[in-house]
């Protein structure tokens, strides 16, 4: 089994040929892409909401995660990016953003402001054809992620955020079963709508039975055809778990467990959904 194979609904997709597009517009003099390059570290913010939209960046190294706040101030992770993948459409509906792009490690970007991005829509087949692709797997993407909020257990939510970084890598050509996660787990947590102790419980319980190791935030799948198998079974009734307080070492703290029965577990990091 490949790692492209693992879901049907994400599509095996050149992350590079936007690039690949603005470098040839650049060689043959329609658009000019050095100035264009902008380098950002960790924590730095892209994009604030109320933003006025100027045009779109293509995340070349690095990634970033896009956020929005509640009325209460509450943050809600809603997609991480990494390179490839277009930032800042949310800005085209009402010329004003509505979420935060921040990056979660030193990364670099290549922006094409809205002028330039209307004549390389215009006069640029091969632009036009990369970007219309790239924002229709970005929606395919996004329905597959609400589906799994809305409907995949706890284990379910995990394996399939594990295997949606498999197939991202696979696609830039990287390896698809050893790869670093830029995010914390609070962020993992997060972004699936989980407690952060269910999170940890189960990454727990994954190593446990050697389907992936984790070491420093280095994430290696072991066994990818179990993992995938996850997803197509209902275990909302047969919750791997651990024992109580075990720990599992991951990037810049440690996976507690802290119950057997913690998922409904509320914190001010974390979404509610189940």
């Amino acid at each position: 089994m490949t790692i492209s194979s693992w879901n049907a609904n994400y599509l095996n997709k050149d992350y590079s040929s936007l690039e690949a597009c603005l470098e040839s517009a650049s060689k043959s003099g329609n658009y000019t892409l050095g100035p264009s390059h902008r380098v950002y570290h960790t924590r730095q913010t892209l994009i604030s909401v109320g933003d006025e939209f100027e045009g779109l960046y293509i995340l070349r190294s690095g990634s970033a995660k896009a956020v929005i706040n509640s009325a209460d101030g509450e943050e809600y992770i809603t997609k991480f990016f990494y390179p490839g993948d277009i930032l800042g459409v949310d800005g085209f509906d009402q010329h004003i953003h509505m979420h935060n792009v921040l990056f979660l490690e030193t990364s670099s970007v290549c922006f094409i402001k809205e002028s330039d991005l209307n004549d390389l829509v215009r006069n640029q087949d091969d632009f036009r054809h990369s970007l219309l692709k790239a924002i229709s797997h970005t929606l395919t993407c996004d329905s597959s992620m609400l589906m799994c909020l809305s409907s995949y257990s706890s284990e379910q939510k995990v394996a399939h955020f594990i295997l949606e970084r498999a197939d991202h890598f696979a696609c830039l050509g990287l390896s698809g079963t050893q790869f670093r996660l830029s995010m914390s787990r609070t962020d993992i947590a997060n972004y699936l709508g989980m407690a952060l102790e269910t999170v940890s419980r189960i990454f727990a319980g994954f190593q446990l039975k050697k389907l992936v190791s984790v070491s420093n935030r280095q994430l290696s799948i072991l066994d990818i055809t179990a993992l995938s198998h996850i997803l197509s079974r209902d275990l909302s009734s047969n919750s791997l778990s651990t024992s109580s307080h075990s720990k599992i070492s991951m990037g810049d703290s440690f996976f507690v467990s802290k119950s057997e029965n913690d998922n409904s577990v509320s914190s001010p990091y974390v979404r509610t959904h189940r």
